[in-house]
């Protein structure tokens, strides 16, 4: 008896051809290049033929004669790099070449390490062994019978229904979730590396961790590889910014071709340009807002305002998590700016006698040389964040006489765009309010470190957390936000519970689905509550005829309650749990100067960060729900007692 070298099925030695597939007995291979086949590898693997060609490796059928099973076997082969004669095993590498070879091969070899260690997973392909030999590399893995994802949707007319887009997109999300919960991320996520795999069911596997790299590891050169369409602009700067927010920018390009059957433009282009993709919906109505929504937010050209996780993510695709649109997730976000300041005399007053005990108390030795910083802001229409700024610029020029501070406030419709053209034209301020910065913005943007090591920040409570919440280490936040809610105790819609906290839902006596979520701030609501549809804020905020009593929104929305609902009953909630989610806000930047600038810049920042500051204009009477991250803020001789549940919890609060 002998072995097909096509199917690996068994026949009688006389035959010449085989009586299942037809090949002949004698095959050659594909390509002169390719190992021939009934070539046995590491004395077990009988190599058939080749199934697969890529840029970096050769796919092999195979048969393990110790397990008597079909694999496959890839082979490292880079034609570029590399040659075999017709005929032979091992491979001939020009001299030249050699140490591009060795990276290469020695990348290969990692890339099946990588495999191995989550070959347990259902959405990834099983690897078995790898090894070196012929002077190249080998690995064992699965054999696959299907297409990738990319020749499935060239015959079914370049897209699937979304019932099949998201049931392929879970697969591939519960592999991207395993990897980046082991610090790996793939970096080339897009249908050609989506396998469909046929047998008893449909199955999904994720091919290729050969772009793969190590979250934070920065010692090591990284291969980028570009996918038009599916990449995101991040990966072709080439810098070390890449996280779990460049998979999910490709996840959810993919998830668009799948629903729209439209190529993404490309990400360089969304960026340098005026963005015009076309949210999902807009191109195939029947498609759920809420799905459009979703990937869209995947595919913001802004990091910042991505999905943190692929779990948010895959709830989204799921219908578990409402997603409002990108542009109008950003016009809420703004929201959560100190924007509302007011500076009366008597603040004026207060906020001198702070800053003054603060400095001399915390003066550090030595003075700031002769420099002149520019500082740049947003402010919205009628607020006095203007004169807040100005006051704090006066008191620190008062004692630092030396130090020239411009300011300039810029109305919010206008703030990005200016940060924008100041990035591209070399005119960028030394200090400036991120808050919604973009990632291009964001480059230009220096380290906070010593900002971070400063006496005023290691006052504040919760900077600790600060690298789990902003890994590109370019921002300062001055304050926080955490969950709160909003209770009309008496009107035509009331809820009779009026504590300071609350453990879980159910302690306000009332349906969840009676319950409304506050769209501008979906993510902390999310993170802290079951991922469920709420009913809109406008059912709470409906006065003449409110559905409902509770509203889980933010400590931000604290001033808008309080204004509304004339003649209710109200009071709030804080969520009191093992753990609360909150977020950082209102974030400043430093840019680039000379060194005497940057020492003016980081001196006034860290000024905006100590008590004084932070207790004298954060947490004003008129100013509550703006939660500073300073320690003051979390005492009883705080003026301001709207804070006095969140001293009991305070220390629950994390940051990711």
């Amino acid at each position: 008896m002998k072995r097909c070298l096509s199917c690996f099925k068994e026949y009688d030695d006389i035959l010449h051809s085989c009586p299942y597939c037809g090949e002949p007995d004698i095959l050659a291979p594909n390509e002169p290049i390719h190992l021939m086949p009934g070539t046995i590898l590491a004395d077990r693997y009988v190599i058939g033929k080749s199934v697969g060609t890529g840029g970096f490796g050769i796919v092999y059928k195979a048969w393990d004669t110790k397990l008597e099973t079909e694999i496959a076997v890839k082979e490292f082969f880079m034609s570029r790099l590399m040659t075999r004669a017709p005929g032979t095993r091992k491979v001939i590498v020009s001299r030249k070449s050699q140490e591009e070879f060795q990276y290469r091969k020695k990348r290969f070899l990692e890339e099946a390490r990588t495999m191995a260690k989550f070959s347990s997973l259902k959405s990834t392909p099983s690897v078995y062994e790898f090894f070196e030999e012929n002077g190249t590399a080998y690995i064992v893995m699965e054999l696959l019978n299907g297409m990738e994802l990319s020749k499935y949707l060239a015959l079914h007319g370049g897209k699937v229904e979304p019932e099949l887009a998201v049931m392929i997109v879970n697969e591939v999300g519960s592999a991207l979730k395993a990897l980046h919960k082991s610090g790996v991320i793939h970096c080339d996520v897009a249908p050609d590396n989506i396998f469909l795999s046929t047998g008893a069911e449909l199955g999904v596997k994720l091919m290729d961790l050969g772009a793969a790299k190590i979250e934070d590891a920065t010692t090591d050169v990284i291969d980028i590889v570009m996918k038009p369409g599916y990449s995101p602009a991040e990966q072709y700067d080439k810098t070390a910014n890449l996280g779990q927010w460049t998979d999910i920018y490709a996840l959810g390009a993919t998830l668009y071709v799948l629903l729209t059957g439209v190529k993404p433009t490309e990400s360089t282009n969304r960026k340098d340009n005026k963005d015009d993709l076309l949210p999902p919906s807009a191109i195939n109505p029947d498609i759920p807002e809420n799905l459009s929504n979703t990937v869209m937010k995947a595919m913001a050209i802004d990091i910042h305002m991505r999905f943190k996780s692929v779990d948010e993510f895959l709830q989204a695709i799921n219908g578990e998590r409402k997603v409002v649109p990108v542009e109008t997730e950003r016009r809420q976000r703004k929201t959560r700016r100190l924007t509302t300041v007011v500076i009366a005399l008597a603040a004026v007053a207060v906020i001198a006698f702070f800053v003054m005990r603060n400095y001399q108390e915390k003066r550090e030795e030595g003075f700031l040389k002769e420099a002149a910083i520019d500082v740049w802001f947003s402010v919205e229409e009628g607020s006095s964040e203007e004169a807040a700024m100005q006051f704090i610029a006066d008191d620190f020029t008062a004692n630092f006489p030396d130090v020239t501070i411009n300011l300039r406030a810029i109305p919010e419709k206008e703030y990005i765009s200016e940060l924008e053209k100041a990035a591209d034209n070399g005119t960028f301020p030394q200090l400036f309010e991120s808050t919604d910065a973009t990632e291009n913005i964001l480059q230009k943007a220096k380290p906070v470190n010593e900002i971070l090591n400063s006496p005023q920040a290691k006052e504040c409570l919760f900077l600790d957390q600060y690298h789990d919440y902003y890994p590109d280490n370019k921002r300062i936040p001055l304050g926080i936000e955490v969950p709160v809610a909003y209770i009309i105790t008496a009107g035509s819609e009331s809820c009779e519970y009026t504590d300071e906290c609350f453990d879980e839902l159910s302690d306000f006596g009332v349906a969840e689905t009676l319950i409304a979520a506050d769209e501008a701030h979906t993510d902390l609501i999310g993170s802290n509550f079951n991922n469920k549809f709420y009913l809109d804020s406008k059912a709470f905020y409906d006065e003449g005829g409110n559905k409902c009593a509770v509203l889980l929104s933010s400590t931000m929305e604290l001033n808008t309650f309080r204004n509304a609902f004339v003649g209710y009953g109200k009071s709030q909630a804080y969520y009191n749990a093992p753990q609360v989610h909150a977020g950082f806000t209102y974030e400043w930047s430093l840019g680039e100067g000379n060194r005497d600038e940057n020492a003016a810049a980081e001196r006034f920042l860290t000024w905006m960060l100590g008590n004084a500051y932070q207790s004298a204009l954060m947490i004003t009477k008129n100013n509550e729900g703006q939660i500073p991250v300073n320690e003051i803020c979390f005492h009883s001789k705080v003026e301001s007692r709207y804070l006095a549940p969140i001293e009991d919890i305070f220390k629950q609060f994390v940051f990711n």
